[in-house]
């Protein structure tokens, strides 16, 4: 993983680590942080049905072990909903399925807002911009992303 996020060329080539992460799968399908691998090496390769479907059963598997409330102390498994909802839509933009990402995003906002978690509506909102830069261009959404990233300390 270290070498996908740092230096691609390192790492395994794509067919040979997703060999590895099924022989791990096979003998844990609960490993959730293979599933993320996985995901990671789809998206090497463009492949959006597999990057989907591990990026889903990383979500999942990551609700289902409860490894997610136990780091961080949160709210448990809603946290994990409004990320998944956000990540499958930024999942959809990379591949350019902007409706897709329009409701996904959407039920990210409304899961956010529910938790009052302003961090995750802040990079909900940047996608939100991000979707409407491929769509139509507004100077009015990043304006108010940066001024609302400034007052959460955010980058």
């Amino acid at each position: 993983a270290s070498l996908l996020k740092n230096d691609e060329t390192k790492a395994l080539a794509p067919a040979s680590l997703q060999k590895e992460l099924n022989n791990l799968l096979k003998f844990n399908p609960d490993f959730a942080e293979a599933h993320y691998l996985s995901y990671l090496n789809s998206l090497r390769v463009q492949d959006v049905f597999s990057s989907t479907h591990s990026l889903l059963h990383y979500f999942d598997r990551l609700i289902l072990t409860g490894a997610e409330s136990k780091s961080n102390g949160d709210e448990g498994y809603g946290r994990s909903l409004r990320y998944a909802a956000l990540n499958l839509a930024a999942l959809h933009c990379r591949f350019g399925h902007y409706q897709q990402a329009e409701l996904a995003l959407q039920e990210a906002i409304r899961i956010a807002q529910e938790s009052n978690d302003h961090i995750c509506l802040q990079h909900c909102l940047s996608w939100l911009y991000i979707l409407e830069q491929k769509i139509l261009d507004s100077c009015v959404l990043l304006e108010h992303s940066v001024n609302k990233s400034l007052h959460f300390g955010l980058p």
